[in-house]
């Protein structure tokens, strides 16, 4: 080959310096990013890393955990546990050492999406302003990590910190957009004892919240509260019943039993753990304050409670349960002797006999839901008195009124049957599952109430007049459905707890439909419902039970309770609150009740009359006189049907010979 034909070599590429080490860094990131988790626990990540910065601990400086903090923190990490609940009361440092260094876990150890839920937007940009940013600022590792804020694209903010390989949202439970605009694989619930029940009427946050894990198959969720509604209420206390329900056990240093820290025993003794003694001024004697211990009875001072806690293990009360639950009170409170505290705060709210102070220590400080005490019921008592009915409608009866309760996803209907002195009957109970929203659920239901219940005689009875609740979030559709139906008494209504005010009032017709629109006084139904429900034997008043009433009817009939309380100015009020989370019996009950005042007065007159008439044969003709000047209706009701209800869609309950 000639050698003038040979070309020259290519000159070498100059590189950017700049763009080298962006492109190195750039592969360093993914590098990283598909590194497997350090191998670390949570709470050796915290000890590893965390640093306690001034003005938000007690103790500042490297992190150092608590023994019974350490499988709150790591039990999140086992991969067969996907839910951990904790219970809690203050000074146990839940939200440092359990929340805030999962929140740091998972953005240096193994980086994800994460959500926070604070019960309120404001709450969850004070918890980021106050507690993420100075974990954030005093932790290397995260600082690094997530950079300073210089403008809202930072992709740092007080309610959103970015980061490589995920993010932390924080957001409030009374913000439907925040809590389901982004999936998750993390979920950490924050005190949701004070989220709202439902928020923009799209249901309860916690679900909502939850369903942003649903992409996920290795999804995390922890809630933590401290409890802050009634017992039988408390979101947090219901969440702890159904996990393996986990407490500290510590030994005593005398005989070496292995016992939890309790205010009070739990069995029928209900001894107080706790004692102490007061001097002439009402004030707890230091000295006086000793734990005692339920097998050797000694008496256990606070300084030796610090050994006891670093002795201390959790011990499951239903092992094998899938979902982690922990229970944690202030008696186990680290960062001072606080039991002649606890004792004088307790001894102090007894002396004044004030029920809001007791409350306060009760959810506070011994992380409990606070049982109301006042008139109530118990399932059991009210099952003694169910029986067997001959028909749909036995004899005694003289009409039937009906109550429609309205639900997020049904309609449930009860029907009562009335008798002299408003002896009562209850006859059915049915569910219509739908969305109310439709109209197929409301069809379900119509047909339902325009039923003929058969009468031990072998007569047929029809519903003589209905309420349906209107003061959920499906107003208009109550409306629509009862404006066509007035002329068989079928009225909308709505619940007030104004104190003395009467069951039934005047309607008004002060909405956009023209509908008549009763306003009821719930709780003076109450008390006459509550005081029919312990009368012993039949009697004007009595309250019939049929046997195939089913056990979560009777719990629901019993689901209040009337309370004593006082609010703001010192004023005592006398009131009902739930003992447990479903009540739709009580508000049938309530809303059966009042349609019965509905009924033109002279019909009520000749209850008596008309239950002897009902119980004729079916060719005896009954003699139905007209009613009284001031009683003239000026609706006539439809003719009702027979047997409606062969193939309705979505329904469950029971009335005899269906």
């Amino acid at each position: 080959m000639n050698q003038a034909q040979v070309k020259p070599a290519p000159a070498p590429l100059e590189v950017d310096p700049a763009a080298l080490r962006n492109y190195r860094k750039r592969i360093r990131q993914a590098i990283e990013l598909f590194r497997p988790p350090e191998d670390l626990t949570v709470s050796e990540w915290a000890e590893k890393n965390r640093v306690m910065p001034k003005g938000t601990t007690d103790r500042p400086g490297p992190f150092r955990a608590e023994k019974f903090q350490v499988e709150m923190m790591d039990a999140i990490l086992n991969p067969a546990v996907h839910e951990v609940v904790i219970q809690k009361g203050a000074q146990i440092g839940y939200s440092d050492a359990v929340l805030n260094n999962l929140v740091g876990y998972y953005i240096d150890v193994d980086p994800k999406p994460i959500m926070l839920v604070q019960p309120t937007i404001d709450n969850a940009k004070d918890y980021g302003k106050k507690r993420i940013t100075p974990m954030i600022q005093a932790t290397p590792c995260l600082h690094e990590k997530i950079r300073d804020r210089v403008s809202r694209a930072s992709g740092n903010t007080l309610a959103l910190k970015e980061f490589p390989g995920g993010f932390l949202k924080l957001t409030g439970a009374n913000a439907g957009s925040g809590l389901r605009s982004d999936p998750v694989p993390i979920v950490l619930f924050d005190e949701i004892d004070g989220y709202p029940l439902d928020v923009e009427g799209e249901g309860s946050p916690i679900a909502i919240g939850t369903a942003r894990t649903d992409a996920f198959a290795n999804y995390k969720i922890v809630k933590g509260s401290t409890p802050a509604k009634p017992k039988g209420t408390s979101p947090i206390e219901l969440a702890y019943e159904k996990s393996d329900q986990r407490e500290f056990f510590v030994p005593c240093p005398e005989c070496g039993h292995m016992q939890p820290l309790r205010w009070r025993d739990r069995d029928e003794a209900k001894e107080y753990r706790l004692q102490y003694t007061v001097d002439d001024d009402g004030q707890v004697v230091a000295a006086s304050v000793a734990y005692i211990c339920v097998s050797c009875k000694g008496r256990i001072p606070e300084y030796r409670k610090q050994s006891m806690l670093d002795a201390g293990v959790w011990v499951a009360t239903f092992p094998g349960r899938p979902i982690v639950g922990f229970y944690i009170n202030a008696l186990y409170s680290p960062w001072r002797q606080n039991w002649r505290s606890l004792a004088q705060e307790f001894h102090d709210a007894n002396t004044e006999k004030n029920p809001e102070k007791i409350k306060a220590f009760i959810n506070l400080k011994l992380g409990e839901a606070w049982e109301e005490q006042g008139d109530s019921l118990e399932p059991h008592a009210l099952r003694r008195r169910c029986e067997e009915y001959p028909a749909d409608v036995p004899t005694g009866v003289a009409l039937l009124t009906a109550a429609v309760d309205v639900q997020g996803d049904r309609l449930e209907v009860a029907v009562k049957g009335w008798g002299v002195g408003e002896e009562s009957w209850l006859i059915g109970h049915q569910e219509f599952f739908g969305d109310p929203g439709k109209t197929d659920v409301w069809d379900d239901v119509d047909e339902f109430l325009l039923t003929e219940f058969e009468h031990e005689s072998g007569r047929k009875v029809p519903i003589s007049a209905t309420f349906i609740d209107s003061g959920g979030h499906n107003t208009d559709d109550v409306y629509k459905f009862v404006k066509a139906r007035q002329r068989r008494r079928i009225f909308a209504c709505k619940g007030s707890s104004e104190v003395g005010r009467e069951i039934l009032g005047k309607f008004s017709r002060n909405n956009s439909y023209r509908v008549k629109l009763y306003t009821l006084g719930v709780d003076t139904a109450k008390d006459r419902i509550f005081a029919r429900m312990k009368i012993p034997k039949p009697a004007p008043g009595y309250m019939h039970l049929p046997t195939d009433i089913s056990d979560e009817y009777l719990a629901q009939l019993t689901a209040e309770k009337r309370v004593r309380r006082v609010k703001k100015g010192g004023r005592l009020v006398r009131e009902y609150i739930k003992t447990r989370s479903r009540n739709e019996a009580l508000d049938l009950e309530v809303y059966a009740l009042a349609a019965l005042y509905t009924v033109p007065a002279w019909k009520l007159r000749r209850l008596g009359e008309m239950a002897e008439e009902l119980g004729m044969p079916p060719d005896v003709e009954r003699a139905d006189p007209e009613p009284e000047p001031d009683d003239q209706v000026e609706d006539t009701p439809e003719p009702p049907r027979s047997n409606p209800l062969r193939n309705l869609r979505g329904t469950s309950g029971w009335v005899k010979s269906w």
